[in-house]
């Protein structure tokens, strides 16, 4: 089923607890951002898990090495999925998925910056994610790079696909017409002139395709 991620690339707690009250219903992911993450570290788990014990929260950490130790960090303070970096080792994205199983918590693995993200895809595919994300990262999304498009690449892996990058009101359908299963709005939620009104929007859109 088709679900709707709301990345909160905020930088303090307390900015992420009063967008989620204006978003909070409407989303299925709930990512703590990796400024977030930064910023407040392990912590902002420990605060938003509670709040939102219905929800899947999602530490987006961006692990490069250390993968068993750093996931353990986050599933220990309450995340149900984090993120491992696809330009890792491939040692370190096993360890990571791995971990993930002793907590029954998910991995995306995201493909920030890879060049030929279908080989890689393939490569990562057999040792278990949850999820491969396509990601149009913030410092490249002014190139007209499209998630939509991008996740074109990944036609022919089976596991679930996430998307992120510059999805927007005026994008997000043809999102959800696309072959991605997690669809993932950051900007375009807390950058609206009213969040809760767009977020609402989005699922509604978001419920024509579950």
């Amino acid at each position: 089923m088709k679900k709707l991620q709301v990345a909160l690339d905020l930088l303090s707690t307390e900015d992420a607890k009063e967008m989620l009250k204006k978003v909070g219903d409407y989303v299925d992911i709930i990512e703590l951002g990796t400024p977030l993450m930064v910023s407040e570290g392990a912590d902002v788990i420990r605060e938003i898990k509670p709040l939102y014990p219905e929800k899947t929260v999602f530490a987006d950490i961006k692990i490069m090495d250390g993968g068993s130790i750093m996931a353990d960090i986050a599933f220990q303070a309450g995340a149900d999925m984090v993120s491992v970096l696809a330009q890792a080792n491939d040692a370190t994205i096993q360890d990571v998925i791995k971990t993930a199983k002793k907590y029954h918590g998910k991995v995306l693995v995201d493909m920030c910056a890879v060049k030929d993200i279908e080989a890689r895809a393939k490569q990562i595919e057999p040792w278990g994610p949850d999820y491969i994300c396509v990601h149009v990262g913030y410092d490249v999304q002014n190139t007209g790079a499209d998630p939509v498009e991008e996740v074109k690449k990944l036609s022919a892996v089976k596991c679930e696909k996430a998307a992120a990058g510059g999805i927007k009101m005026a994008t997000f359908e043809a999102a959800c017409q696309s072959d991605i299963d997690d669809i993932i709005v950051g900007g375009g939620l807390f950058n609206a002139p009213d969040p809760a009104v767009t977020a609402k929007q989005m699922y509604e859109i978001l419920n024509k395709y579950r």
